[in-house]
């Protein structure tokens, strides 16, 4: 069953942020969100660059914007 799109609160970039950027080694930062993102219903996509990953802020926002609706 194909997954809807569907917008990221918040909220739930934070915490999926936060819970990425725990990982201690960033080349397994990327499975972590892509895990959390399914769990969250949300379809898998490319993950960002390394620096994004590393940087709580950027990757809250890298969130926000890669899952919005037009």
């Amino acid at each position: 069953m194909p997954q809807t799109v569907k917008p990221m609160s918040r909220t739930l970039a934070v915490e999926i942020a936060t819970k990425t950027i725990a990982v201690v080694n960033p080349a397994n930062r990327g499975l972590r969100m892509a895990d959390l993102l399914e769990k969250h219903g949300f379809r898998r996509v490319r993950e960002p660059e390394l620096d994004i990953l590393s940087d709580q802020a950027r990757l809250v926002s890298w969130l926000r914007e890669t899952f919005r609706v037009d």
